[in-house]
């Protein structure tokens, strides 16, 4: 079992995740961990594996950078939709996240960039990006 299998498992078993919801994920991890790759979009030049970067720099020098394969990016778009959470929390407002504009440039194979960049009051700032 790999090391994300074991993080979503994990997730279930503390309550994180609902059993449909890794189901999801696990479904989305299967093609690139066989080696298979998903039919280009007609039209589209194929590109190398595209990465969902989550980037996080604290006020008191603490970093975060994760990556996930990009196929994971909507359904996790999907779950925060359907429990609701389609805010963040900056400086005590509420934020809206552009869920659907999120989902395009995801879906868009040529598209790399910068997703959403959030600077807090206190120093922190978070990005989003697609590499």
């Amino acid at each position: 079992m790999s090391q994300e299998h074991e993080k979503i498992e994990r997730m279930v078993q503390q309550g994180k995740l609902s059993r449909t919801e890794a189901d999801e994920l696990l479904a989305a991890l299967e093609p690139q961990e066989s080696g298979q790759s998903r039919p280009p979009i007609q039209g589209t030049q194929p590109r190398s594996r595209r990465t969902f970067r989550i980037h996080v720099d604290k006020a008191d020098g603490k970093h975060v950078d994760l990556g996930f394969p990009i196929g994971l990016v909507g359904v996790g778009l999907n779950i925060l939709t359907r429990r609701g959470t389609t805010t963040i929390d900056v400086d005590g407002k509420e934020v809206p996240i552009d869920v659907e504009g999120i989902k395009r440039l995801v879906a868009d194979p040529a598209f790399v960039g910068e997703l959403m960049n959030v600077h807090t009051g206190d120093g922190d700032n978070v990005v989003l990006s697609v590499e």
